[in-house]
């Protein structure tokens, strides 16, 4: 074989090769599509068929809430604007008035279905600290309010339910100026349109709110956020408002005074 019959061969396998490898490249950019591919995330969604004319599910949001000390149920209805009920009924809460320091609750925003409200399973944390609402101690504040000369006065109304204003603490100092309620008597207290009121003419009306038995309510003289954290309300002052000698003043939505306290240094 001649040189120049070898120099063809190979010119004519460069061509070749050439030739197949462009016909690969065509064939492999045809299948590979235009643009990025989307996943769709609607599959865990319930959906409905068109035949059927069914309205879809609303998607219910899942929030958990590790209880903190002080937290009540109504507390937490009113931060995340939730019913008591679903709450209640989202956890399976046999005694709502009996919670545990560190306890994850489901806060079922949207609401609670009602095939769904047997599935919610709480994950409880074991603790050694049980929380039947002791956010101070009732006794202690009427025990250091005592040794300061300060007086509250319970007014019990019919079904046993026992309101005291247990203290208020650090007068004079907007930061820290805060009042404390509690529910004293075994009867659950619903405080929407209760009043708080001072000498100096200050009143605040409390939402839609209901005080556990045994449970406590505090109302700070700063601003803030109602509900954050739990069972606590802002005035919205800028300045102190209690002084040495106040008579503070709690009536229930028809006007019956259902405790007094009279403020101490």
């Amino acid at each position: 074989m001649t040189r120049k019959q070898v120099t063809f061969i190979i010119g004519l396998n460069a061509v070749i090769s050439t030739v197949i490898s462009v016909v690969v490249a065509l064939i492999f950019i045809q299948r590979v599509p235009a643009g990025p591919v989307a996943v769709s995330t609607a599959a865990t969604r319930p959906t409905t068929t068109q035949e059927s004319g069914t309205a879809s599910t609303p998607t219910v949001e899942v929030v958990v809430h590790i209880v903190q000390a002080g937290d009540t149920i109504s507390g937490m209805a009113l931060q995340y604007d939730v019913p008591e009920e679903d709450i209640i009924a989202a956890n399976q809460l046999e005694n709502p008035n009996f919670l545990q320091v560190g306890m994850q609750l489901v806060i079922p925003v949207g609401g609670v279905p009602p095939e769904a409200a047997a599935t919610f399973t709480p994950a409880p944390t074991p603790t050694d600290t049980p929380l039947p609402f002791e956010p101070p101690s009732a006794d202690m504040t009427a025990t250091v309010a005592a040794e300061l000369g300060a007086t509250a006065t319970p007014m019990p109304s019919s079904d046993e339910l026992v309101i005291e204003i247990t203290e208020v603490l650090g007068v004079g100092l907007v930061d820290q100026e805060r009042l404390v309620i509690t529910n004293r008597g075994d009867s659950l207290a619903g405080m929407q349109g209760w009043t708080l009121s001072g000498a100096d003419g200050t009143t605040f009306t409390f939402p839609n709110f209901r005080l556990w038995a045994g449970g406590a309510v505090t109302v700070h003289t700063r601003v803030g956020q109602d509900g954050n954290p739990p069972a606590n309300f802002y005035l919205g002052k800028l300045q102190a408002i209690w002084s040495p000698g106040d008579v503070v003043t709690l009536k229930d939505a028809e006007g019956t005074v259902l405790a007094t306290y009279t403020v101490s240094q």
